[in-house]
């Protein structure tokens, strides 16, 4: 077939294309990320990426793969990054063949990526299943994953019968967002707390960010380590570099709290705990099947004026409602007014920050309406089909007054 544009055995250093792919609804935020993480490549003579925001994707050009690499280490929010190895408008429009015609493309693509690893001896579907079409107009594009799977599996967790309605890359973005929106360091965080913790996707994902654990680091398989292109000696010194920054910062770790009303939920928790303490933290988490409408945990107290008590409240979803017996129609009512008490319970001191999910408008109105002592701030993401309304709040300067 005829090529517009087809990717030759390129260096390293050699300036290419690529796609970057984020949870759905974050392009604005995941943008700048980028941008960010571009500019501070502590390398010399790096080529100046062009990077173009679209709502699905971040388009980038005259990119290399050590840049790529520094990206990928510091990218916990990415769901994929991919390699553009072919353009093409040969191709048959008609929508009765579409599926054929692009099964087609991809397999002769195959030849095109193949150069690209190191072993030549790499299965043809190993290479097939990670290339990826897409498409603008009348021009197709084909793309290498250098992720393989998706960024959001991040080797850690067990297998679990059903699917979580966040995961986990979108999770590190709704935590940073979080602290973004309300200009609050994390640094003054002294507890989190997660009363529905379910199988603990925020507290890995934030002891993930705080113990500044890399997407590449992850104990799981990346294709970009297969590629030619993979900068060895780039890696290397994205983690010397790292570990320097690391040294002349004291150690801490932030107490969590995990809570559900799921007994099943125990059992689960010690398994993963065991497997976690080989990449993560988890001597100060502290668990308990308890309810988050009756009771509140010891939590550290709060000496600094700026400390803060995170909380990142995803309510119970799919089979976790089923564990309830009351009725789950005011239930985000009932969480805005148990923010309100516990407002009034902490004095304000520490602060609490954090976020609620909220599946339909009718159920965020609810939890709006009670949080009259809050600063708030709504954003719309997306995940499975669900439009969910990412709630966050802050208690800022509010002080709930002794009486005299």
């Amino acid at each position: 077939m005829n090529w517009k544009f087809r990717i030759r055995k390129p260096q390293t250093g050699t300036a290419l294309s690529w796609e970057v792919y984020f949870p759905p609804g974050t392009a604005t935020w995941s943008g700048e990320k980028i941008k960010d993480i571009l500019q501070s490549v502590p390398l010399p003579n790096q080529p100046e990426p062009n990077i173009r925001i679209f709502s699905e994707k971040i388009k980038l050009e005259n990119t290399n793969s050590h840049q790529i690499a520094y990206l990928l280490f510091h990218g916990l929010f990415l769901r994929d990054v991919r390699l553009v190895v072919g353009r093409t408008k040969d191709w048959d429009k008609s929508s009765e063949v579409r599926e054929e015609e692009w099964d087609r493309i991809l397999t002769e693509a195959v030849t095109i990526a193949k150069p690209l690893f190191s072993d030549q001896n790499t299965r043809f579907y190993e290479i097939k299943e990670n290339l990826h079409i897409s498409y603008f107009e009348d021009e197709i594009t084909v793309s290498l994953s250098v992720l393989g799977e998706p960024g959001y599996k991040r080797g850690i967790k067990a297998n679990f019968p059903t699917s979580a309605p966040v995961p986990e890359d979108l999770t590190q973005i709704l935590i940073q967002q979080c602290f973004d929106i309300f200009l609050v360091p994390k640094k003054n965080v002294i507890g989190l707390y997660i009363p529905f913790a379910g199988t603990l996707t925020f507290a890995t994902e934030w002891a993930l960010q705080e113990e500044n654990i890399s997407l590449l680091s992850l104990p799981r398989d990346f294709l970009f380590f297969k590629l030619n292109l993979f900068p060895d000696k780039s890696f290397e010194h994205f983690k010397k570099k790292q570990k320097e920054q690391l040294s002349t910062k004291p150690i801490t770790s932030t107490p969590i709290i995990i809570q559900d009303t799921d007994p099943a939920l125990e059992s689960y928790w010690s398994e993963e705990f065991k497997r976690w303490r080989k990449i993560i933290q988890v001597s100060h988490w502290d668990h308990s099947i308890s309810d988050f409408f009756r009771t509140f945990p010891v939590l550290p107290e709060g000496s600094a004026e700026f400390s803060h008590y995170f909380l990142p409240l995803n309510p119970p979803y799919g089979l976790r409602k089923n564990e309830r017996t009351e009725s789950e129609e005011k239930l985000y009512s009932k969480i805005g007014k148990r923010l309100e008490e516990l407002l009034k319970l902490t004095k304000n001191h520490p602060k609490l920050i954090g976020f609620i999910l909220c599946p339909t408008e009718e159920k965020w109105s609810d939890c709006m309406r009670e949080l009259r002592s809050f600063s708030k701030k709504t954003i719309h993401v997306t995940h499975g089909g669900i439009d969910l309304r990412v709630l966050y709040f802050h208690s800022e300067g509010r002080i709930e007054r002794r009486p005299n």
